[in-house]
């Protein structure tokens, strides 16, 4: 969502919360259940022209689902947690 919207919005953190014990003292089991959506391979993700102006030009390059996916997998495997990843990685058009 950052991309597209140029910053304008961004991802919630993940959390997790503990339940409460019970009455007894004893902790229920906590329970999680994950979903992910990813784009088709070859979509384009660039910022969405409302998102920029003259005044906001586009913070990221233009580029394709699967190149971004394969980047933040590659950076996170090497162990970049901030965003120089896409100046490594991604390549401006």
């Amino acid at each position: 969502m950052s991309r597209w919207t140029n910053d304008k919005w961004v991802s919630t953190p993940h959390r997790v919360v503990n339940p409460p014990l019970e009455t007894d003292g004893v902790s229920r089991r906590r329970q999680s259940m994950a979903f992910f959506a990813n784009l088709n391979m070859d979509a384009e993700v660039k910022a969405i022209p409302t998102c920029v102006d003259d005044t906001n030009p586009a913070k990221y390059p233009d580029t394709s689902a699967g190149e971004h996916l394969m980047a933040k997998h590659l950076a996170s495997t090497q162990g970049i947690l901030d965003d120089s990843w896409m100046e490594k990685v991604l390549k401006s058009p």
